[in-house]
């Protein structure tokens, strides 16, 4: 936290990593041997109101965008039991080959876990 006793905005960009990779764990990502991984080539945070140092925050994540190579993971963060987030932002991520460092297609295993958690107007969403 930072000297005004609330969580600094730099930790903000943390939370959102941490929720993504544990996502990205989730569905079967092995960072250290896969032949495709996924770099981060964009990001943004909109910080709407302090976050106090806590125990527990809440999160919420979903897939905005679904391409080829790239997707777009939206997130909020939100003060236990708050119905406003205290910041939202997205990352972008590309996925690339390991070996070469260029643009591979996401690996059919991810893309079926980004299409769960995906937005119904993102391409490759499941249909309602």
């Amino acid at each position: 936290f930072d000297m005004l006793g609330h969580v600094n905005n730099v930790q903000f960009y943390r939370y959102f990593e941490f929720i993504i990779l544990d996502h990205l764990a989730d569905l079967g990502l092995d960072w250290q041997q896969d032949p495709v991984i996924a770099m981060v080539v964009e990001s943004h945070c909109n910080f709407r109101r302090p976050l106090p140092v806590a125990r527990h925050i809440e999160a919420g994540l979903r897939v905005s965008h679904l391409g080829n190579t790239s997707l777009r993971y939206d997130i909020a963060l939100f003060e236990c039991g708050a119905e406003e987030s205290s910041a939202d932002g997205y990352f972008v991520h590309v996925y690339v080959d390991r070996a070469s460092g260029r643009p591979a297609p996401i690996p059919e295993s991810l893309r079926t876990g980004f299409a769960k958690i995906a937005t119904p107007d993102a391409p490759d969403a499941p249909a309602d």
